[in-house]
């Protein structure tokens, strides 16, 4: 599959404040079936693999639990300079990485910016793999993240709140290399304000890496998604959630415009985490970005937390 020229090649990692780490931990390793890296480092952070990456999820004691940053990989070092310079060229506050921070990061450098609204990102290059094999603790038989027909895709994908709509797509599509996929209005009930989902990809086939959603959010974040290789394993993981209690954002349907089937379910702390199978691979090359009134195929009855 050809790739489009851009920057970002895929969303790498998150960094997640939490309370209660343990929980997060028990959380991403019984319920989502990831595999505890093996590692604290001295903030005490913990961290979670779904490939052949260091980590993909990075779990930090905090006073509040939230999204701390989006890391976003970029192929080698011209990439990542190009945007760093167009980011301070714009009038963007960007601010290098030291290198212990890169290595707690395991990437041969980054650099920090925040969104126009308010989002924080992390881009880098050259990540550091480790090369041991995936073990599930629940029998996980891969995590959809690439291989050598797609490329890295990442961990799958993060929604962002961005109430400040227009700049920050601007900022994305015009500056990080993004591409636009998909642009939802999805309908809302009675005196809802109008919500609107704009979907970006990055230079791999996942349909998309990153999506912003047009009013604000307590955790900094809307959902994060990872996929499985089969719909058992989905409906598998349905019933670790229910056994354990835990709370529900939506039920098993499938989505129009990634085909991605899943559910939604509320980690520890309260942020939301898709859990899929099927998502739609895309070649960028032949595609026209879509504008969508309807969310769903079927199913995702969601109810939100009071």
């Amino acid at each position: 599959m050809e790739f489009s020229s851009m920057g970002v090649a895929s969303i790498g990692y998150v960094r997640i404040a939490s309370t209660d780490t343990a929980a997060w931990m028990s959380f991403g390793t019984e319920i989502l079936g990831l595999m505890d890296a093996g590692r604290e480092d001295a903030a005490g952070a913990r961290f979670l693999r779904m490939d052949d990456h260091p980590f993909r999820f990075m779990i930090e004691p905090a006073e509040a639990d939230k999204l701390l940053a989006c890391g976003l990989e970029y192929r080698d070092r011209e990439d990542w300079q190009a945007v760093c310079d167009a980011l301070t060229a714009a009038g963007h506050f960007v601010t290098p990485g030291d290198s212990d921070e890169a290595k707690r990061r395991c990437v041969s450098n980054f650099a920090t910016v925040t969104d126009p609204s308010g989002n924080v990102l992390e881009l880098y290059y050259g990540r550091l793999l480790d090369y041991r094999p995936l073990v599930s603790p629940v029998g996980i038989s891969e995590f959809i993240t690439g291989d050598e027909s797609t490329g890295d895709m990442g961990f799958g994908h993060a929604v962002l709140p961005a109430p400040h709509t227009e700049t920050t797509l601007s900022f994305y599509t015009d500056i990080i290399g993004l591409g636009l996929s998909d642009d939802l209005y999805p309908p809302m009930p009675e005196g809802a304000p109008e919500s609107r989902v704009i979907f970006m990809h990055a230079d791999n086939p996942r349909q998309h890496s990153l999506a912003l959603y047009n009013q604000p959010h307590p955790a900094a974040v809307v959902h994060l998604m990872v996929e499985v290789a089969t719909l058992d394993e989905v409906g598998m993981a349905l019933d670790r959630v229910q056994k354990a209690g835990l709370p529900l954002l939506a039920t098993l349907g499938r989505h129009i415009n990634d085909n991605m089937c899943s559910f939604y379910v509320l980690a520890p702390g309260g942020i939301a985490v898709e859990y899929g199978y099927d998502g739609l691979l895309v070649n960028w090359d032949n595609y026209v970005p879509t504008v969508s009134t309807e969310g769903d195929v079927w199913g995702h009855e969601y109810s939100f937390p009071g």
